[in-house]
Parts: C-alpha cells; sequence; structure tokens
C-alpha cells in the first residue's frame, strides 16, 4: 500500500504515525503475498498492534488537549479496532485468515485517516498548540 497526499489530516505527527501503520500494512500484504508461516505473521501483528495503541494513545491525547467535540465517538471507534484486532489475531492463530485480516486492516487505516482523523485535524489545526505540516504553530 503507498502513502497518498490525500491520506494525510495535516497534523504532522499523526500523519508520521499513520506512515508507520501503512508500512506495516505494506509489510503484511508482503507476508501475505508470500505465504509467510504464523512465526513470520505474529510478531508483526503483534508489532502493528502495539504501534497501533501507541497511536490511538497519541491522538487521544491531543483531542483532550483541544477539547475535540467528538471525542467519545472517536475513541469508540479506537476500542472497536483494537477490539477486532485482537479477535482476528486470535482467528489467525487458529487457522489460516491472514487473506481476511488484510483488507480490513487496509479498509481501516484509508477509510479511518481520510474521514475521522481528518475530521479531528481540521479541528485541532483551528487551536493553537498543535503543529500541523506546516510548521503552524
Amino acid at each position: 500500500m503507498i502513502w497518498k497526499e490525500e491520506y494525510a489530516c495535516g497534523i504532522e505527527e499523526i500523519d508520521n504515525q499513520h506512515k508507520t501503520l501503512l508500512a506495516f500494512v505494506t509489510e503484511f500484504e508482503k507476508a501475505v503475498e508470500g505465504r509467510a508461516l504464523w512465526d513470520t505473521v505474529q510478531p508483526l501483528m503483534t508489532r502493528a498492534r502495539e504501534f497501533t495503541k501507541f497511536h490511538f494513545a497519541v491522538e487521544e491525547s491531543l483531542m483532550q488537549i483541544v477539547d475535540y467535540p467528538h471525542f467519545v465517538a472517536h475513541r469508540a471507534e479506537h476500542q472497536y479496532v483494537l477490539e477486532q484486532l485482537a479477535i482476528l489475531e486470535q482467528r489467525i492463530l487458529q487457522q489460516e485468515m491472514k487473506e481476511e485480516l488484510l483488507p480490513l486492516v487496509h479498509a481501516w487505516l484509508v477509510r479511518h485517516s481520510i474521514e475521522s482523523d481528518t475530521h479531528f485535524a481540521v479541528h485541532a489545526l483551528g487551536r493553537r498548540g498543535v503543529p500541523g505540516r506546516m510548521g503552524a504553530d
């Protein structure tokens, strides 16, 4: 999966983290295409899940700082994604479900970064103290 500028929400740190998440998706795509075994996929899943938790914590902290009015709904979306990742990780452990996971992660990343995070970024960038892409403070 290739990063497109249309995925950018405008908050540099969030955009950089989205690029890292995209790199995990790309690694996973390669693993699926190469028919990688669980011992290759599982550590990748663990790293991706842990980074996703970190990413969500950063976003949620920024949302609280700028008093984002849709914080509760956005946090609920994050919780749902983490729950789905945990379920899929267990399913992969039990059987070969790698091909099922990839489209879900791919769709979530693109939809979430374009829709939900952009909505949040518009709010955040309208407030002082949140650096954007262009170094606006």
